[in-house]
C-alpha cells in the first residue's frame, strides 16, 4: 500500500512502523525519527489489527548523552 512519507495520518504512521519493524526492534525515538509521534496509540491499532508487537521497556543515551530509562523498545514477532 503507498504512502506518503512526509504524512501524519494514522494510516501513514501504522505503515512506516511495520516497515520499520520487520528490520528489526526499533525504540519510541527511532520510531519519531520517522515521523511517528503517537507510538503508543498506532502500535496498540496495530496489535488490534492483529500483530503480534511486544514492548519492552529499556534504558537509552540520547545523541546529547542524555539517559532515557523506560523507553519503550518495539518488536514484531513474526510467525
Amino acid at each position: 500500500m503507498p504512502t506518503d512519507n512526509r504524512s501524519t495520518s494514522a494510516d501513514s504512521q501504522r505503515t512506516r512502523i511495520m516497515q520499520a519493524l520487520v528490520t528489526g526492534p526499533k525504540t519510541s525515538y527511532d520510531l519519531r525519527r520517522i515521523g511517528c509521534y503517537q507510538c503508543p496509540t498506532r502500535v496498540l491499532e496495530l496489535r488490534r489489527m492483529g500483530h503480534d508487537i511486544r514492548t519492552q521497556r529499556v534504558s537509552i543515551w540520547d545523541a546529547n548523552g542524555y539517559r532515557h530509562c523506560g523507553v519503550a523498545l518495539y518488536s514484531l514477532e513474526v510467525a
